[in-house]
């Protein structure tokens, strides 16, 4: 019995640390987090990892809080100088969730985020998904986007049609991302510094092309933390937080940039 139970016991043990990595070494820096949306419906959707919920997102950040992290702009995190923890909160494509859901949980609570903003398809849908089966969602409008900048949040390009930048010509993709930074200052006022890769594709020539067109900072997709005196500026790291994420998942991607094998 006691030889059955060891086995059960370590077999257990096994199984938690398949799950969890909490082997991993802790990383430095700071802790860049990837949304896409915060809600409760998943409609049909084939990509329900892209969906957190309304009452776990704010359990996050109620997490953040009381545990003494600042929330910064992702413009902000080039800046910090670690007086204490920081965390920055991005989100891509701009759904109109994002300003029903997530923003009043962030105001509550004196928090602040960056935005990643599809110019072509403000107040309309994501329009690059339909063809691969996935559901229309409706997009930030114009007024709740000049709102949510005078309110703090920032403002940032992912491109003019969320196209993949990486296949597209010199001319192409010259309208694609200055299109965007134009329409984007336009609407808000005020030039837009950072940018997201749309599917976190990039290279060089993508990023030239960013840069050529106003924006200081870009977002890739690839796990890891920004360290402010070393991340190369246009190739900032960040860390998914997916719809199965739960409280050990989140604390370790915190520390850790990923939670399971």
């Amino acid at each position: 019995m006691v030889e059955l139970l060891a086995t059960a016991s370590g077999l257990a043990a096994l199984g938690f640390s398949l799950r969890y990595t909490w082997w991993r070494k802790g990383q430095s820096g700071i802790p860049i987090l990837m949304y896409h949306q915060i809600t409760d419906d998943l409609n049909n959707t084939k990509l329900p990892k892209l969906r957190v919920s309304p009452r776990r997102f704010a359990r996050q950040l109620d997490f953040l809080q009381k545990h003494g992290y600042r929330t910064l702009t992702l413009s902000q995190t080039l800046r910090h100088r670690g007086l204490q923890k920081a965390v920055a909160l991005t989100f891509d494509d701009a759904y109109a969730d994002f300003y029903h859901q997530a923003w009043p949980l962030l105001k509550q609570r004196g928090m602040t985020a960056t935005l990643f903003v599809v110019s072509s398809e403000i107040g309309g849908c994501n329009r690059w998904d339909l063809a691969k089966g996935l559901p229309e969602e409706p997009l930030i409008s114009r007024e709740q986007l000049k709102e949510l900048d005078q309110g703090g949040i920032e403002i940032g390009g992912h491109s003019h049609s969320h196209a993949m930048l990486t296949s597209l010509n010199d001319s192409r993709l010259l309208r694609e991302i200055t299109g965007c930074q134009k329409m984007l200052t336009d609407m808000i006022g005020h030039p837009v510094r950072a940018f997201s890769y749309p599917y976190g594709l990039y290279n060089e020539r993508v990023c030239q092309a960013v840069l050529r067109a106003g924006f200081t900072l870009a977002c890739t997709i690839k796990p890891g933390k920004l360290m402010p005196k070393n991340t190369q500026p246009l190739l900032i790291p960040r860390i998914m937080i997916k719809r199965r994420d739960d409280h050990l998942d989140f604390k370790l991607k915190l520390s850790r940039t990923q939670s399971s094998l």
